[in-house]
């Protein structure tokens, strides 16, 4: 562990910026919760508001056991924690209390615990370590495959849970790292195309034009023949087969998909949430309604809205002028974050900086796009100021791993002969 001086340089490195404007957002958040869930109690202290405070010290305490773990602690047992990850992500089937078939928690009777969201700090940590000492060359599509593997195993566990939002942000922080250890973009695009090629081919149009494309951007980036021609008929196969699936699918199955981009196909059933979200925010106008006058909120429109739609909580009780401002300290965080990565000593930082930055920014962004209807309704809390012990403890935790990523403590990485 750290010696005593090395803690007080360690304190000196703090970014006070940075710890002002995150408790900032998760006292405002605590302020959202209360009047979100005020009436689960006749005092207004509800059951949630009361966890969302605990938590918070919680928060505080893992922030600060993480920012002063040695970061040669972390390269060195980075292996270790990710094994220990996939082992707590394996509880949840046989623990879970779960109801609608689903294995996300493990129910300790006084609090429950959701293992995928402390795995996000397991595989920001390996794949930090795998960037940092790795022989590989960027240039190589070798270089891709072990941490896209590492990145697959907690992906798939989490996906057959289900729980789609966070196993997308595996995806995400994985991506992230990617881009942000150099690799060539090329790379990246050949993750991304099979996705974009199964949305075009639900339209004969697009899939041509999309064809075209994607064969020249292979043709031209691929040295060798056999590789170029085995992508370009993967990723059409794909698209041929994806309409075939689509029409085996049960008209609900069909509706529930649709009503993901577009509400008003079901406005009393799956696109419910989204409609509501969008009166909320929209009803808010410049300065809002007051605190605890919100109507879509206390007159219970509003489904999950400590949770997935606090923000639209805020924009209806709190109005545009507070929307902005919260906008703007996140911005502040994440611009803060991206430079510290920029300037970091050493690259095992600079990763695990990335890594925490590109988690929170992809929750950020898919909460905001979903309670505005742009984005599919994948549950994803927004950071700071949504309800739920483990998330809030998690956010923390992250902001943990981004400062300690930018301390001036250079780890030794392993030398290969």
């Amino acid at each position: 562990m750290l010696k005593l001086k090395d803690m007080e340089e360690k304190f000196a490195e703090l970014d006070y910026v940075t710890l002002g404007i995150v408790l900032s957002l998760t006292v405002f958040g605590l302020i959202s919760i209360y009047s979100a869930s005020s009436f689960a109690s006749e005092s207004g202290w509800s059951f949630q508001f009361i966890i969302q405070f605990i938590s918070l010290f919680l928060g505080i305490g893992f922030l600060t056991v993480i920012y002063f773990t040695p970061k040669q602690f972390l390269l060195d047992k980075a292996w270790l924690f990710y094994v220990f990850g996939v082992m707590l992500l394996i509880l949840p089937f046989f623990l879970s209390s779960d109801s609608a078939e689903t294995n996300r928690w493990i129910d300790l009777g006084f609090v429950k615990l959701q293992p995928s969201e402390f795995m996000k700090f397991f595989l920001i940590i390996i794949l930090a370590r795998y960037f940092s000492i790795t022989r590989n060359s960027t240039d190589s599509f070798v270089y891709v495959i072990k941490p896209f593997f590492l990145t697959l195993i907690p992906f798939s566990m989490v996906f057959i849970q289900p729980d789609l939002g966070t196993s997308l942000v595996y995806i995400a922080v994985f991506i992230g790292m990617l881009f942000a250890s150099g690799i060539r973009i090329y790379y990246i695009f050949l993750l991304v195309a099979p996705l974009i090629t199964i949305v075009a081919a639900f339209h004969l149009t697009a899939f041509t034009i999309w064809g075209i494309f994607l064969g020249i951007i292979v043709f031209y980036n691929q040295t060798n023949l056999f590789s170029s021609v085995g992508v370009f008929i993967g990723n059409i196969a794909a698209g041929l087969i994806t309409p075939l699936v689509w029409n085996h699918l049960k008209p609900y199955q069909q509706t529930r998909i649709l009503t993901m981009f577009n509400a008003d196909l079901d406005p009393l059933g799956a696109g419910y949430q989204v409609l509501q979200s969008q009166i909320a925010i929209g009803s808010g106008g410049l300065k809002g309604k007051g605190f605890l006058a919100g109507t879509q909120t206390h007159l219970r429109f509003l489904p999950e809205q400590h949770t997935d739609f606090i923000f639209s909580v805020i924009a209806e009780e709190f109005g545009f002028i507070m929307v902005a401002i919260l906008f703007i300290l996140f911005f502040i965080l994440f611009i803060r974050w991206f430079a510290m990565a920029f300037k970091a000593r050493d690259k095992f930082g600079a990763m695990l900086v990335i890594g925490g930055t590109v988690a929170l920014l992809f929750h950020f962004f898919i909460n905001i796009g979903m309670t505005v209807g742009l984005l599919p309704v994948t549950g994803k809390p927004l950071p700071f100021l949504s309800y739920g012990g483990s998330f809030l403890v998690t956010c923390f935790g992250l902001v943990g791993i981004i400062l300690n990523g930018n301390s001036e403590q250079i780890p030794r990485v392993p030398t290969f002969r």
